[in-house]
């Protein structure tokens, strides 16, 4: 009897790359490695982080398929993201798929032209795919232009409380500080710029949304109104889109949501009738493989 393949499905951001390994239908193992985008893939840090999900894997897979962060599916560079993948994890470059993340995102939550997708990850951005294919969206333009109301922007945020408390001559010691300290080691300049620009890219604030978030759950105001303000960030995204496409059904989703279970409430209060709602985009990518071998 035929052994069905190994499916692997990737969802990779800024934060971390979420895997699963799927047979017959069947997740069979799953977890996250070190962040992977298509900008990052170009340093030897995505080097790194490639080996390492390589190495995290408990199975050769058959074909995989994944959804990455700055990648155009039919772009020159995601045809050399797909031989990094393939080279990588021993694959023929046929049997590796790429797409965009958003684009893996929306599929995962909705057919095309039925609703917007405000995702909110290390970044935000809200997204609609019509019937035609066509893409409208606001936002997603990178930490340096934007992703309020994502993990990225949450922890900034958290962190310049912090440094404008030292402007100021004091080191704050408020709920929200003592968890921001419980991440950086410490908050004192020295150790708050080591944690602040050691890491390339916006994974390293990304990490300090979680402390907002506890903090806020914990009564802390000032974290309560850092996602207040992302909030009605996200919530301003979605009115961008809409403005465009018409008063579409929206979709919450992304892992800077999950932060406390404050979060989507403050945005669905900003968005009334939007549905939170988390999937496994990784297992979204691991079905897409199956058509890699012919399933």
């Amino acid at each position: 009897m035929t052994r069905s393949p190994l499916l692997l499905g990737l969802d990779a951001g800024g934060s971390g790359t979420k895997w699963v390994l799927v047979r017959g239908g069947v997740t069979v193992a799953s977890g996250v490695t070190p962040p992977l985008t298509a900008t990052l893939l170009a340093s030897a840090v995505g080097a790194a982080n490639l080996a390492a999900l390589a190495a995290a894997l408990p199975g050769q897979p058959d074909a995989l398929h994944a959804g990455m962060p700055a990648l155009s599916t039919d772009s020159a560079r995601a045809a050399e993201v797909r031989l990094l993948l393939a080279g990588a994890l021993n694959l023929a470059p046929e049997r590796v798929g790429v797409e965009g993340d958003l684009d893996l995102a929306y599929r995962a939550h909705l057919r095309p032209g039925a609703g917007i997708l405000v995702y909110a990850g290390t970044g935000s951005i809200a997204y609609h795919v019509a019937e035609s294919g066509a893409v409208v969206r606001a936002g997603g333009r990178g930490f340096l232009l934007g992703d309020e109301g994502g993990g990225f922007s949450i922890g900034r945020a958290a962190l310049r409380l912090i440094t404008d408390a030292l402007d100021l001559g004091r080191v704050p010691d408020s709920i929200l500080a003592r968890e921001v300290a419980a991440i950086t080691g410490g908050l004192d300049w020295s150790t708050v710029r080591a944690f602040a620009y050691a890491t390339p890219g916006a994974s390293a604030m990304a990490q300090l949304a979680p402390a907002v978030g506890r903090a806020a759950d914990a009564g802390d105001a000032e974290a309560l109104a850092i996602l207040e303000a992302s909030a009605a960030a996200l919530a301003e995204l979605a009115r961008r889109v809409r403005t465009r496409v018409g008063p579409l059904p929206v979709t919450l989703s992304g892992g800077a949501l999950r932060v406390s279970p404050l979060y989507p409430a403050l945005l669905t209060r900003a968005l009334p009738g939007a549905v939170v709602q988390q999937r496994n985009h990784a297992e979204a990518a691991a079905r897409t493989a199956a058509v890699l071998v012919g399933q």
